[in-house]
């Protein structure tokens, strides 16, 4: 981007002295790269006093080289970085930027021409990297925007749990009670786990009868269903062909595995209310709520991924960062196919395709371009989703932007994934 390339051109010089930090659990491992191809390295603790000896060594540094300022970068991986990065970020001395961890992976032989590994190696590899200009500004999030990333990251774990959960209980149902699944769209809804977690095996549900079971559905499903559901139940546990070995362990594990479910399922909604709750404080989250089809806990998400909209210069920025943005591998004649990076936030790309996915719905507003792309084959539907995503990405950047409400009109769109 031009403005990264500005920074770069502004902060990286022959004189400014380079410091890479390769960070880990307990103790991180500095290396300074001079003017003259000189090096330092220096190990701290990931501690306050560590970090303390750390901007000691920085200044001594400084003050063999005559420079009152250096260029102090880390890989953003994993989560061991965050403190030192605030901590960082504080000094006025300290042009706190990131390096991309693939980056260092593949540069480790250029530094001494060996595959080998070590801390003190990897910080030095950082330091070459900011020194060639291969680094990005880092950018920490404050306040509402880093609540947002936190509660959507927390989501996202809830939600890989749940399916960890979900998938748990339909191995356990198959083999206790196969027809059990067939009665309910989903197992994890509030009448099913009712059931589940009290009647568990075909023979409770059929000691029931047809009344007290029908009276049992009516109220779990607060009237949605009752004795056409009940016959369904229990015309499925007179002839069912699940096992009766092991019967009662299993049931205790299909009650524990929905009590499980149950708990994810309410502090789901305690999150998504946090996220909406959140989000108020967003000051242009109601012009991004007008495109009819991205909710709350959608936008809360995609905004805890890229931070500040407004701090993007182009929307292609953010595309990037998603890693939606495309590359292709061509050689002579060869022209290969182009596909997404995927190098990017891998949060706000699935987060993004899925709003995308439900955009295009019958009546959504992204529905007639995505009928244009697809027509006559001329592109396949999962490549028309990702272009749809960033069109996503597109007009939520400019009505940020602008300060603007959405309002639906005709566009043209690229016939690019």
């Amino acid at each position: 981007m031009s403005r990264n390339r500005s920074f770069k051109k502004q902060n990286v010089n022959p004189e400014l002295p380079v410091v890479g930090i390769d960070v880990a659990k307990h103790v991180h491992f500095a290396t300074i790269l001079f003017s003259d191809g000189s090096e330092r390295r220096f190990s701290f603790e990931n501690t306050q006093a560590g970090f303390l000896s750390l901007v000691q060594w920085l200044q001594e540094s400084r003050t063999t080289s005559g420079i009152q300022q250096s260029i102090v970068g880390l890989e953003s991986t994993g989560h061991y970085w965050k403190p030192l990065a605030y901590f960082l970020a504080k000094l006025s001395d300290v042009i706190l930027v990131q390096v991309n961890p693939a980056h260092v992976k593949k540069a480790k032989e250029l530094y001494d021409n060996s595959p080998g590994k070590t801390d003190h190696k990897d910080a030095s590899v950082i330091a070459m990297l900011i020194k060639m200009g291969r680094f990005q500004h880092l950018h920490l999030l404050q306040g509402a925007y880093a609540d947002l990333r936190i509660s959507a990251k927390l989501r996202e774990q809830k939600i890989l749990e749940l399916g960890m959960q979900r998938n748990i209980l339909h191995s356990l149902i198959d083999t206790i009670f196969p027809e059990y699944g067939k009665m309910f769209s989903k197992l994890e809804t509030k009448t099913s786990l009712y059931l589940l977690q009290r009647y568990t095996t075909p023979d409770r549900l059929l000691s029931l009868g047809r009344y007290r079971l029908t009276k049992v559905i009516q109220k779990a499903s607060r009237g949605k269903l009752a004795e056409e559901k009940a016959n369904e139940l229990l015309e499925a546990a007179k002839t069912s062909i699940g096992i009766k070995a092991g019967q009662e362990s299993i049931t205790l594990a299909i009650r524990e595995t929905v009590r499980g479910l149950q708990r994810i399922l309410k502090e789901l909604q305690v999150i998504d209310e946090r996220l909406s709750q959140i989000l108020q404080g967003i000051p242009y989250a109601s012009q991004l709520l007008s495109v009819k089809g991205i909710g709350s806990v959608t936008l809360a998400v995609i905004l805890g991924e890229t931070g500040d909209l407004r701090r993007y210069r182009k929307a292609d920025e953010i595309i990037k960062l998603a890693g939606l943005n495309l590359y292709e591998i061509s050689s002579g004649q060869h022209r290969g196919r182009r596909r997404i990076t995927k190098r990017g936030r891998p949060l706000l790309r699935k987060t993004l395709f899925f709003a995308a996915l439900r955009l295009v719905k019958q009546g959504g507003i992204f529905r007639k371009d995505y009928l244009r792309l697809t027509e006559n084959n001329q592109m396949q539907k999962v490549k028309a989703l990702v272009a749809l995503a960033k069109k996503v990405l597109r007009v939520i950047f400019a009505l940020a932007r602008d300060g603007a409400y959405y309002q639906e009109k005709e566009a043209p769109l690229p016939l690019a994934a």
